[in-house]
């Protein structure tokens, strides 16, 4: 089956791109802001003096309260993601398939953001595993709620690959502003508070409040960059149910394919955004606020890289682009767990110069790996005129989840069972080691992945 007419459908101009691309910088820095932040928050490390609010007790060997409560969240953010997919694809607002669902999620998603850092106890207490495993679960339903349909419109306003691959890189520039403003300014914000006479705890919860609220304005204005019926490719909503819907989905067999290498990417990439803190006091031996400097210096890295990574994937195609990132990523944390006995003298600048060279992978997997998903689930919708396309974020999202949940259980277990502190690092050593591993892994999964047979069939479809 042949595209619907595009006669009438416009593509969105330069500004209301860079509009709709900046709900990237708002739900990535919330969500990083949680998966950076919370478990520092409930668990820091013996030197900075302040009491855990949580047990870090193993249980049945392998689980802890921090790694339930992380696994809590990503199980319900799995199970949601389908559901608000199939409701997405099929809806017939007046405000759009997708827009709808940005309007609802916008508010709670921020809110319960916030709250993830309010326990109710100010000492260890099983009440606080409690509330940090139910805020992360609504926030997780809430972020699913909202990016699931916006990344879904990848596919719809974005007309061309080329397209595609500019909206992708202007969302990968704001998410990487997002990732900035929580591992620089959040700790310079927090600094400044603890300056003004509020302890460190408490900080924390004046910033998060306050990142909500800024967040909530910048994902309300993303929602008004656009109007599906005057710049989103027409569609047909599909007469698929969910579970059709994610049975043909899943029947796509590059997607499956795409799909296995990114497990281990997220993997590799929750990972370091759980330890960045870890590093930064126990393995560096600087006081909180140097994550400033290892971010700055990972983000101007990728920043300065985004010119040449959208040139590349354009010449050599994103398959490529994405395999020499994961080889650089896992030989990136190679080095480092290398270094990480003793980050002293000329091993503290290699240090520095490795978390610079990690720069470049980031760039290359925020930009590429959303245009990629999109365009498999534009082929299909092309082929089968089911146009399903949030399904494909869904049921992407669901192992992506549950490896993003194994890396919250692995990492708490690490720190519980090999140590989380200055005198006793090897639960955060370990972290390198995991980290390399599935990098390497994912980069053997992705030499599988059919580029040239996806692009086949959006040429023979598109024209």
């Amino acid at each position: 089956m042949g595209p619907l007419p595009e006669a009438g459908f416009s593509q969105l101009s330069l500004p209301r791109q860079l509009l709709y691309a900046s709900a990237s910088l708002a739900f990535t820095w919330l969500e990083r802001m949680i998966i950076l932040y919370a478990a520092f928050f409930y668990l820091p490390p013996e030197e900075l003096g302040m009491p855990a609010l949580i047990s870090t007790r193993t249980y049945a060997g392998f689980f802890t309260v921090l790694g339930a409560s992380l696994l809590f969240g990503r199980i319900l953010d799995g199970v949601a993601d389908p559901v608000i997919a199939s409701l997405s694809d099929r809806s017939r607002s007046r405000w759009g398939r997708r827009k709808y669902f940005l309007l609802l999620g916008a508010l709670p998603l921020a809110v319960t953001a916030a709250l993830v850092f309010l326990p109710p106890h100010p000492y260890d207490s099983p009440y606080n595993g409690l509330w940090l495993a139910l805020m992360l679960g609504a926030f997780y339903v809430f972020f699913t709620a909202y990016v699931n349909p916006y990344l879904s419109l990848i596919s719809e306003l974005g007309h061309t690959d080329s397209a595609r691959v500019n909206l992708s890189t202007f969302m990968a520039l704001f998410g990487l502003l997002g990732m900035l403003v929580v591992t620089v300014a959040f700790p310079l914000v927090t600094g400044w508070l603890q300056a003004m006479g509020h302890d460190l705890r408490r900080a924390y919860q004046l910033a998060a409040a306050a990142s909500a609220g800024l967040g909530v304005l910048v994902l309300y204005a993303a929602a008004a960059a656009f109007n599906e019926r005057v710049h989103c490719l027409p569609v047909r909503p599909p007469t698929l149910g969910l579970w059709a819907s994610a049975r043909r989905t899943l029947q796509v067999r590059p997607f499956r394919l795409f799909v296995t290498a990114e497990v281990f990417l997220q993997y590799a990439m929750n990972m370091i955004t759980l330890g960045l803190m870890y590093f930064t006091v126990v393995l560096f031996r600087r006081p909180p606020h140097f994550l400033t400097v290892l971010a700055g210096i990972t983000i101007g890295s990728a920043l300065l890289s985004f010119p040449l990574v959208n040139v590349m994937s354009k010449r050599l195609g994103k398959k490529r682009a994405i395999s020499f990132a994961l080889l650089t990523l896992a030989l990136a944390m190679c080095a480092m767990l290398l270094l990480s006995g003793n980050l002293s003298g000329a091993a503290f600048y290699a240090g520095l110069v490795i978390f610079a060279i990690s720069g470049i992978p980031l760039a290359i997997l925020t930009i590429l790996i959303n245009p990629t998903i999109a365009e498999l689930a534009r082929a299909e919708a092309l082929r089968s005129g089911q146009h399903c396309e949030a399904m494909f974020f869904a049921i992407r999202s669901i192992p992506l989840k549950l490896a993003i949940a194994a890396a919250g259980l692995s990492f708490g277990f690490l720190l519980s069972r090999f140590g989380k502190d200055v005198a006793d690092p090897g639960g955060v050593r370990g972290s390198l080691f995991l980290i390399s591993l599935s990098a390497i892994l994912g980069y053997a999964c992705f030499a599988r992945y059919p580029e040239d047979e996806v692009q086949e069939q959006l040429r023979d479809y598109e024209g």
